[in-house]
């Protein structure tokens, strides 16, 4: 068969070569010339699976190596009877890992402590289950806001939007409904942004236009109030730079880049598609080695600085906000290329349970802390 998959989709022609040929294409590039005659479509985020990309061509399969899915036009695959299979879940620990270390940096600027703190995580999946479990475990109280779930359950632990907008901290963990009961188009919009405090920080690690970028940026411009973290904007690859240069930490879309989440991506759709055709899963990634390296913080009070100290030998967050921020010196016309640039040549990001952490330093709620984060706390040094 015939397999058309965006370049991007980590060892893909690995994972899929067995069944066919299979045929790279840049993810915006993809043509409904280019599917003529493929069986399978292989695609991430930026490619806009509907009508106009698929009619007339052989497609019998479709996923996306990813977990959103508001580029796919799953209505009319179904009506056009072709599977659909998508990577739910598959870096949520990469995402959950961005969010804490998005924190910690912030939290350190301001010479902050966890606790005390508040969270409201809006939207309560694959990743901001973790997220609220990283955050207790840092002692950050959570408010939890999801009214899927809350109808679904009836749990009272589910609290309603402006409650999660009254948080010190707030992070969106949503996908993109574009109109319904459960819209999340511009779920922060120029109306309840005023609810924000001052001081308070801002995290979209989930869809562009969850948040309403014009807004956002006239209530920054107005009175730079409150710290904001962007992970994803309206309008990618060309979103607002002016937007971008008062932005506090600004990253090119890849809170979910992690090593492991990439590969994760990978695995997911292939095993779906396995179950698709009926075959025997096989194929696993070829995963790098484990870092090897032990890291000894240390000793302190203070878990912001604990954190940073370890993170400074794992993901310094600012690196990739450096890296975007030069993008400010291009014209209009560039950037979008150099966006896609970064994404694409995006370095090796390890999650943390690859790393380990000498305990000698640490007190015992320390390590019960960093265990919840998924380090590897070793009691004794290993000589």
């Amino acid at each position: 068969m015939l397999i058309v998959a965006d370049e991007n989709i980590p060892q893909v022609k690995n994972a899929f070569g067995q069944f066919g040929d299979v045929r790279l294409f840049h993810g915006r590039s993809i043509t409904n010339k280019d599917l003529t005659d493929a069986d399978v479509l292989l695609v991430r985020s930026i490619t806009k699976v509907d009508k106009n990309l698929l009619e007339g061509t052989k497609v019998k399969f479709v996923a996306t190596a990813t977990i959103g899915t508001d580029h796919i036009d799953k209505d009319y695959l179904n009506n056009a009877g072709i599977q659909f299979a998508d990577a739910a879940g598959c870096n949520a620990y990469s995402v959950a890992e961005y969010v804490i270390s998005a924190i910690t940096e912030i939290l350190l600027f301001n010479r902050q402590k966890f606790q005390g703190r508040t969270l409201g995580i809006i939207g309560y999946g694959n990743i901001g289950t973790k997220v609220d479990a990283f955050a207790r475990s840092l002692g950050i109280d959570t408010v939890i806001n999801d009214p899927p779930l809350e109808r679904k359950t009836g749990d009272d632990k589910f609290k309603s939007l402006q409650e999660a907008l009254n948080c010190d901290i707030i992070t969106y963990h949503v996908p993109l409904n574009k109109g319904g009961v459960d819209n999340t188009v511009h779920l922060l919009n120029e109306n309840n942004i005023k609810i924000i405090k001052d001081g308070v920080l801002l995290i979209n690690s989930s869809r562009g236009p969850v948040v309403d970028n014009e807004a956002l940026k006239n209530e920054l411009k107005k009175n730079k109030r409150f710290n904001v973290i962007l992970d994803v904007w309206e309008n990618e690859p060309s979103l607002d730079k002016e937007l971008l240069r008062i932005t506090d930490i600004a990253t090119p879309h890849i809170a979910g880049y992690s090593y492991e989440g990439k590969l994760n991506s990978t695995l997911f759709v292939y095993n779906k598609f396995c179950e698709y055709v009926g075959i025997e899963k096989t194929w696993e990634p070829d995963y790098l080695p484990i870092p090897n390296n032990l890291i000894r913080p240390p000793r302190t009070e203070n878990n912001v600085e604990l954190m940073k100290y370890i993170l400074n030998n794992i993901y310094d967050i600012t690196e990739d906000s450096n890296k975007l921020k030069e993008g400010l010196k291009l014209g209009d016309d560039q950037f979008p290329r150099f966006f896609d640039n970064l994404r694409k040549n995006y370095r090796i990001r390890r999650e943390f349970f690859n790393y380990k952490i000498d305990a000698s330093s640490l007190t015992v709620d320390q390590g019960r802390m960093l265990k919840t984060l998924r380090f590897d706390i070793i009691q004794k040094e290993v000589v």
